[in-house]
């Protein structure tokens, strides 16, 4: 079946995009973005009154407000995008809607991918709306095309992960409460668990060389985080290293490891495709199983 013709994208679509809620959703994303962006101008554009030139603070505004959009799109991202499938199924289930829906002609796979992407269609609109204000950057100077589209691309990528993870918790818990607080509850955990670790490893191995197992085990921890993931990618392109894979200096000379942003690439396509195969296993009638 073709996917525009997907009778479940085209109901949850309509649904979702034409009523109130999402234009309320919109106006609160833009307007926290775009006031947390203008905090950051105004805080940048200080630099011209301490004896910096105009060339000097122009690529330092620049910077300082591309950075600013991307952290504050990837943090509501990041709390939106589950929220937006978690009810997908058990919102179906509380209104007595999903027995009928598992019985009609489409398959499970159709029915997931249906859901997911009405709500990846209105997570691409969010992400979309605030490039206008990260393409403001290039009116300073300072960032670059490749630094823009690295971003988006994490951005996307987390948006279609974090909804699958949303919506593999819609098919195993019984209602969208439980779901959402679960699927975020997960996001959290994820984002806080993985410095955690980093911190205490760091510390038990802090006074030993790191050798390249060392590198590639804890690059590898570190790219499954996406702030630290994309942080590191651009602090690196900055440094005037490749946008796909850069150098670690050790005592047994230079390691050579890929960009972080294409591990987390990799890991969340991984992510995303074992949470929709669950997914789909998963959805079943009532009663099946029993």
């Amino acid at each position: 079946m073709n996917l525009l013709k997907n009778p479940v994208l085209t109901r949850e679509l309509r649904g979702r995009i034409r009523g109130w809620r999402a234009m309320i959703l919109l106006s609160i994303y833009l307007t926290i973005t775009g006031m947390i962006t203008f905090l950051v101008y105004l805080a940048s554009s200080d630099s011209f009154s301490s004896g910096m030139t105009n060339i000097e603070a122009g690529p330092t505004i620049g910077k300082s407000i591309f950075i600013t959009v991307m952290i504050a799109t990837l943090v509501q991202v990041c709390i939106i995008s589950p929220a937006l499938t978690a009810g997908a199924i058990t919102g179906e289930r509380e209104r007595q809607s999903y027995d009928l829906l598992i019985t009609t002609l489409l398959s499970p796979f159709q029915i997931i991918l249906g859901k997911l992407t009405s709500a990846l269609a209105f997570a691409m609109l969010l992400i979309f709306a605030a490039l206008p204000m990260a393409g403001l950057a290039f009116l300073f100077g300072g960032v670059s095309g490749t630094e823009l589209a690295i971003g988006v691309v994490g951005l996307a990528v987390t948006a279609i992960c974090y909804a699958s993870l949303g919506i593999f918790f819609s098919t195993v818990m019984r209602t969208t409460l439980a779901a959402n607080i679960t699927a975020l509850g997960s996001v959290i955990f994820v984002l806080l668990i993985i410095p955690f670790i980093f911190m205490i490893i760091s510390i038990l191995l802090g006074y030993y060389e790191p050798d390249i197992i060392y590198i590639y085990t804890v690059g590898l921890m570190l790219s499954a985080h996406p702030f630290i993931a994309l942080g590191i990618t651009e602090a690196s392109l900055v440094e005037g290293e490749n946008a796909f894979y850069f150098t670690i200096p050790t005592n047994h000379g230079d390691v050579l490891v890929p960009s972080p942003w294409l591990v987390y690439l990799f890991i969340s396509t991984m992510a995303t495709g074992l949470f929709l195969f669950l997914s789909v296993r998963l959805l079943k009638p009532v009663g099946v199983g029993k």
